[in-house]
């Protein structure tokens, strides 16, 4: 029985050391304070990919995996894993909401674009999973409709608070 014991405490503290919960209400990414409501992060060395979203229990990081993409790729997935927590399982939506994401922060570009594109490439589709090539074309996708809506939008107020190219008295 005290056999038993010591396993499951050495059990815990094993557990303690590769996951750790970030106690701020932001986490760092690539110099960025990134946020996703009141959803924890941990940070967690033995996850076999950059991120993961675990619905009930928050956004898991491996920031070892995470130093290795450029900043774009990084910040991608932070907001993609929390954008699960609004789409559920479904990959695409939740590309879909980091591109929106990003084009609305302004965080990420046209060249940040080809960087999580090019991270992607080679990725075979299956075990729910779309292939690279479908992300890619989705994330664009998304992006430019994302992009075309702010500029849209402030030409709209630029026009409205008197900015605009037109002369007021015409």
């Amino acid at each position: 029985m005290k056999h038993r014991f010591v396993l499951i405490f050495m059990a815990a503290a094993m557990a303690t050391i590769c996951v750790h919960r970030a106690e701020a209400a932001s986490v760092k990414i690539a110099g960025q304070s990134m946020s996703c409501g009141s959803t924890p992060v941990f940070s967690d060395s033995s996850l076999p990919m950059e991120g993961r979203f675990v619905p009930g229990r928050g956004i898991y990081i491996n920031h070892t995996l995470m130093q290795k993409q450029p900043a774009a790729v990084r910040m991608f997935v932070f907001k993609h894993e929390c954008a699960h927590k609004s789409v559920g399982g479904n990959e695409l939506a939740a590309d879909c909401g980091a591109a929106q994401a990003g084009a609305r922060e302004k965080w990420l570009t046209p060249a940040g674009i080809d960087m999580v594109c090019k991270a992607l490439a080679g990725e075979r589709g299956g075990g729910g999973y779309p292939s690279g090539a479908a992300r890619c074309a989705n994330i664009r996708k998304c992006y430019a409709n994302s992009s075309e809506k702010i500029v849209f939008q402030k030409s709209n107020s630029q026009k409205a608070s008197g900015s605009g190219r037109l002369r007021s008295g015409y």
